[in-house]
Parts: C-alpha cells; structure tokens; sequence
C-alpha cells in the first residue's frame, strides 16, 4: 500500500467525520468475518466501547452483525483505531481477497448529532425497505460497495431521505478514493425510514450485484485507463436495463455486453451500426449477445464501438 495514498485518504476522511463535534462513529459490518484471511481490526476493536445495530425482523437476529464504534478525536486509542480502519479499509481492496470472498468489514465513518442509539435505530430502520407492492427487502446500502452505486439510483429525495441525519457519511469506494457525502445534519429522529422505492427502483438495485461483478473484471486490466466508479454506475446502470429487455432476461453475456460498454465509454448500443449488425440480425434461433457478436468482422466492430 503507498503511504501518500493513505495519508491522503487519512486526510480527507479525518477531517470530514471529526469536523462537527469532534466526534463520529466507526460503522463494521462482521457478517463475513470468518471467511477473511485477517481479523487484526477485531481484535483492536475490542479494547473499545462496541455496540451492535438491532433489528426488529427476527430474521436478521444474528444474520447480519452491524457494529457502531464511537470515536473521540481528542482520545488518542480512539485515533488510533481511527487509523488503522482506514488502513485496514484498503487492505480489504486487495482484488485477490475481493475474489476470494472475503468482502469488506470496513463499511464507513459517519459524522452525525446522533446519539449511538438514535443512529442505531436510523441504520437498522433504513435498511428494511417497503416496496410499493406492498413487499419488504433488505437494503445494503451500508456496503461500501453498494453505498455509491445506490446514491446514482435515488432520486434528490431519496437520497435527502437516506441520510437526513446524517452530517456526512465517509467511505472508501472500490477505487480506493475517499468519497465524503455530505447529509442533512438533522439532529431529531426520523419519524419515517421510507424511500419509497418502486419496482423499477428495485430492478436497478438488483442490478448492483452485476456491476460490481463487473467492477471486479474491469478493474483486473490494469493496461486500460480505468473510469472512476461513479462513471461506471452511469454507464452501465441504463446498459443492464437494455440488455436484459433485449437479449436476455438472465446473466448469459451480461458482462461481455457491459465491459463493451466500458470500452467504448459510450451507449455504442443506441448506435446505427449497432442495430444493423446486432439487432437486425436477431432471430428465434440467434439472440445472444456473445453469438450476435461473433458474426460480426473485426473491423466493423470497431466501428460499431466509435462514437459517430
């Protein structure tokens, strides 16, 4: 790990979460804790003051182990688990570790007026969401590799809503840069953990899985000059949306169609080209994405992937 790099994270995420009060609280998420190669950051944890979020789905008793831990700026161990977290943090980026399963326990640090209960409470409502269906699903938006991904499918109020209370909410996405968001700093309980999601808000949520699935493909050549996360998320969000209403409604060539997509650094699919070398072609016997590409010349295909 460069220690510039970390010293810049250190920076940028230090003085978001202590500027307020002088305070914030460390958000772990241990559900993954027997499947990574170092627990070191949970045994630093436990010279410390460690609440765990409970949850009023008995379902989730047990399931999902979200810890807060309080941290003062003006007492030194807490400084110093401070510091190890976010060393820690991008350790947990390491992509041979992201490819063995064993996901991140370093979710963020949250800068808020909230009391440890009250932000315990906040955390656990928000993350049983109702649908307008009338059904309920479980939301990571904790996960630092959902938190971003999520923010690009909310709308303003959405968005307002998840972190009302919140003064900002800092995490290390899945480039390894510091992302700070800044919330609402409201000190008073929400009366209402909604989002009112929809339908077609939880096909895009869905979709989250498949790009981080992709993420981890792209991320892996490192001979091309990489999009930023955020840039990812814009792309490939209306990309999956397209490509299952298209080819097919399971995962069979999703992720050759999205690092394309990567590729080009532009919705090539809406192209002219495009429809007349993939979609004109399709019929009851050939409608993969992957076959439909095959068919076309090598030159031609770089064509397709300019933008005009």
């Amino acid at each position: 790990m460069d220690n510039r790099h970390f010293m810049e994270i250190n920076k940028t995420v230090f003085e978001a979460a202590f500027e307020r009060n002088g305070k914030c609280f460390l958000l772990i998420d241990a559900s993954l804790r027997k499947y990574q190669s170092d627990d070191s950051l949970y045994k630093i944890m436990e010279s410390h003051s460690i609440h765990s979020i409970k949850f009023n789905k008995k379902e989730l008793h047990g399931a999902l182990p979200l810890y807060l831990v309080p941290l003062d700026f003006k007492i030194k161990q807490d400084v110093e688990l401070f510091n190890y977290s976010i060393r820690h943090a991008l350790t947990e980026l390491d992509l041979g570790r992201i490819n063995a399963g064993e996901g991140r326990s370093v979710c963020a640090w949250i800068s808020t007026e909230l009391n440890r209960e009250q932000l315990s409470e906040s955390i656990s409502g928000m993350i049983i969401q109702p649908l307008q269906s009338g059904n309920d699903i479980l939301v990571r938006y904790f996960d630092p590799s959902v938190f971003g991904l999520l923010l690009s499918i909310l709308d303003n109020w959405q968005s307002q809503q998840l972190l009302r209370d919140i003064n900002f909410w800092c995490y290390i996405d899945g480039d390894g840069n510091a992302q700070v968001i800044n919330g609402g700093g409201e000190q008073t309980k929400k009366l209402n953990y909604s989002l009112g999601l929809s339908e077609d808000d939880l096909s895009k949520i869905n979709n989250i899985l498949v790009i981080n699935r992709v993420l981890r493909l792209y991320r892996k050549n490192k001979s091309v000059k990489t999009l930023s996360e955020q840039q990812v998320a814009e792309l490939l969000h209306p990309a999956i949306l397209f490509f299952y209403s298209t080819f097919s409604a399971v995962d069979d060539g999703v992720a050759d169609f999205c690092l394309d997509v990567l590729s080009a650094r532009w919705p090539f699919y809406q192209g002219v080209l495009f429809g007349q070398h993939i979609l004109d072609k399709r019929n009851k016997h050939l409608n993969g994405y992957i076959d439909l590409k095959s068919m076309v010349e090598i030159d031609m295909w770089k064509k397709i992937m300019l933008l005009a």
